[in-house]
């Protein structure tokens, strides 16, 4: 049994680097931006910080596993932004390595209206150890592990816009550019560009605290299934988020997600994600958890009034 998992993993891997599967996805989407779009970086007009962990598929041996950190802040001007990302994922015996450096600029810097063209470069390590585990000499891949290890290092660059106009913001990036080769000369895969949609607003509800709060983002990338996040949320008080996500695949559903933050103070916030699983995986875990933390440096009373505060 553990032969076939290691097999499985194998075959993950193989068909993750032959085929241009999408990079890694979060619950928290509408947090994460920044790591799918250079655009953003600078736009809230205060440093933040965010931290994010997430277990997926609890209970399956090998789940992916992930941890993010990103930072961001306007550098100097206001117009200008610059950000830095750090993640690590980890899926059975497949690990990978991410660093990218994000600049923005905002071409029009109009009160209730910004544009931000932004630029990233990315720098990524893969790692695969099976050790004695696995062998198949048919496999391309599988030949160059001789030692039983795999690993690759290559950068990338990308390009994104964001705009914010009064209580919505819209955005479109493309985080990696350039086609790259993973693999050995002889058998070589591809790294395909990957093409992303966001899009949320900040509604309020007339003679309330309440305030909806829609997201979407669109992933595509050439030679996979497209994926499709839709989020609903509700805050409340400007302190209390609660919301419902659904995932959807070319073919069917992937997940519903539940999520809910609680801005503890002006500067710090935390939140809680949960996703239950709907693809054939459900029989075989507990669903998959979240965790984030954020926190705003700069000024002693961050504009919460302003829906950027939450974007």
């Amino acid at each position: 049994m553990k032969r076939f998992f290691y097999l499985f993993l194998f075959v993950a891997f193989a068909y993750t680097v032959s085929n241009a599967q999408h990079e890694a996805h979060y619950t928290h989407f509408m947090y994460t931006k920044q790591l799918l779009n250079p655009g953003y970086v600078g736009s809230k007009g205060s440093p933040n910080l965010m931290g994010l962990y997430r277990k997926q598929w609890i209970g399956f041996d090998g789940a992916p596993e992930s941890q993010l950190v990103t930072f961001n802040t306007p550098f100097f001007d206001p117009r200008v932004g610059f950000g830095i990302a750090v993640s690590r994922q980890v899926t059975g015996d497949f690990t990978e390595y991410l660093g990218n450096i994000s600049y923005s600029y905002d071409m029009i810097n109009q009160d209730g209206l910004n544009l931000r063209l932004g630029i990233m470069g990315t720098l990524k390590h893969l790692g695969l150890s099976l050790g004695q585990n696995i062998r198949n000499p048919s496999d391309p891949i599988a030949n160059q592990i001789s030692s039983g290890d795999f690993t690759k290092v290559g950068g990338n660059v990308g390009a994104g816009l964001y705009l914010n106009v009064k209580d919505a913001y819209i955005g479109f990036s493309v985080p990696n550019l350039l086609r790259r080769e993973i693999g050995n000369s002889d058998n070589p895969a591809e790294e395909q560009p990957h093409f992303y949609g966001m899009a949320g607003a900040i509604i309020p509800v007339p003679d309330s605290k309440f305030s909806i709060y829609p997201n979407v983002l669109f992933k595509y990338v050439d030679n996979a299934p497209y994926s499709l996040d839709i989020n609903l949320s509700a805050i409340y008080n400007k302190i209390f988020t609660i919301g419902a996500s659904y995932r959807h695949g070319q073919e069917n559903g992937d997940s519903i997600d539940f999520l809910a933050n609680y801005q503890v103070n002006r500067q710090f916030g935390l939140g809680v994600a949960y996703d239950l699983t709907l693809s054939d995986l459900s029989d075989h875990n507990s669903g998959s958890i979240e965790v984030m933390l954020s926190y705003i440096f700069g000024k002693k009373n961050p504009d919460m009034t302003n829906p950027r505060f939450f974007f």
